[in-house]
């Protein structure tokens, strides 16, 4: 019942997405409608292949950490944190709990699928920054490297330099990860008692993450060419990605360059990641459309395709997430027996 009504709340809350910003689909269906709908379709498409590698990033990384999972109940549960990401934003740990419970109804490791999920991270932001370090090599070369985005860059650096550094210490130091961790749940439950207010962090927050971390760690160590892989399959999906951006360039009539191509998608994803808005929204157009126009791409065409594919990667996983909430284990309503018991399993006493 409790899963039904969470469910109901997920609806209201894309009707509300949904209504709040009409306007920003109605503008953006005005601004496809000028462009060439072949070219669009397949820009739809490569989003569509883009989010399946995605999905097969999640699979590898989560293969290192001894979980099987099929592509296709993955991509699933990732399209639809991607939706719930933004119908109940919270730093991104909605998606993440979603991840956690739908493993946890398979019967697989909640604990696992986290630390798969940290790797799967690290290495997805890892495939960015070669990408950034790509697309910032041709903006210094074309002498228009900005102030901006080599913050934004030293932001997503300092991003994977704490997830991976964590790793490493759950491998090298796991008693001092251990005791690092629970110094952190006193101090911040310190905080919020002197507050007045419950602890923040439940007890065996830090034991939880630790083994998290050292699971990780231990995975690696492991299986090294295993993290090859994920990082080679996060760097396909970004060419796929790349390449849909370049489609929507045809669609309106306007090919360029691949360090122009490149340059632009790199900082507008960058700060996609690093921007404090909720997904990036008002900023990564800004940034793309800005970093267009600054390599000689007409302001209005830049500004369009900027919005034409800020418009797809955002509405497509999230219109497609809301569809496929209810083919995801979190939302699924457990049948119950003749006996009543909610598992499926024999009941521990029989019935009266």
């Amino acid at each position: 019942m409790k899963r039904r009504w969470l469910l109901w709340i997920l609806i209201a809350a894309f009707v509300v997405v949904v209504a709040t910003r009409f306007s920003e689909v109605r503008e953006l269906f005005k601004t496809l409608s000028g462009g060439q709908w072949q070219w669009i379709l397949v820009a739809a498409l490569l989003q569509m292949v883009y989010y399946t590698l995605h999905a097969a990033l999640y699979r590898s990384a989560f293969d290192i950490v001894g979980i099987e999972r099929r592509l296709t109940e993955l991509l699933p549960v990732l399209l639809a944190s991607l939706f719930v990401n933004v119908a109940a934003p919270s730093g991104g740990a909605s998606g993440f709990a979603l991840f956690v419970d739908d493993a946890n109804r398979r019967g697989q490791s909640g604990t696992r699928t986290a630390a798969g999920k940290m790797l799967a991270h690290v290495a997805d932001f890892s495939a960015l920054l070669i990408v950034v370090t790509v697309g910032m090599t041709y903006l210094f070369l074309r002498q228009d490297l900005q102030v901006y985005q080599i913050i934004g860059a030293i932001v997503l650096i300092l991003l994977i330099a704490v997830q991976a550094g964590a790793v490493l210490l759950g491998f090298w130091q796991a008693e001092r990860l251990r005791r690092w961790l629970n110094w952190l749940q006193r101090t911040i439950n310190g905080v919020a008692n002197r507050l007045r207010r419950p602890a923040a962090l439940a007890d065996g927050w830090a034991e939880e993450i630790a083994t998290e971390l050292i699971d990780a760690a231990v995975a690696i160590a492991a299986h090294p060419w295993k993290l090859l892989r994920t990082l080679g399959i996060g760097l396909a999906a970004f060419v796929v990605d790349i390449l849909s951006l370049y489609t929507l360039f045809l669609a309106f009539r306007y090919p360029v360059g691949t360090g122009t191509l490149v340059a632009g998608f790199a900082i507008g994803f960058l700060f996609w990641i690093v921007a404090i808005t909720p997904q990036g929204i008002g900023v990564v157009e800004g940034v793309m459309a800005l970093v267009f126009n600054s390599l000689e791409v007409p302001a209005a065409t830049a500004t369009v395709i900027a919005l034409a594919f800020r418009g797809l990667t955002f509405w497509i996983p999230f219109g497609l997430g809301f569809v496929l909430l209810r083919t995801v284990k979190s939302f699924h309503e457990e049948k119950r027996t003749e006996t009543g018991n909610e598992t499926g399993e024999p009941p521990l006493c029989p019935p009266l």
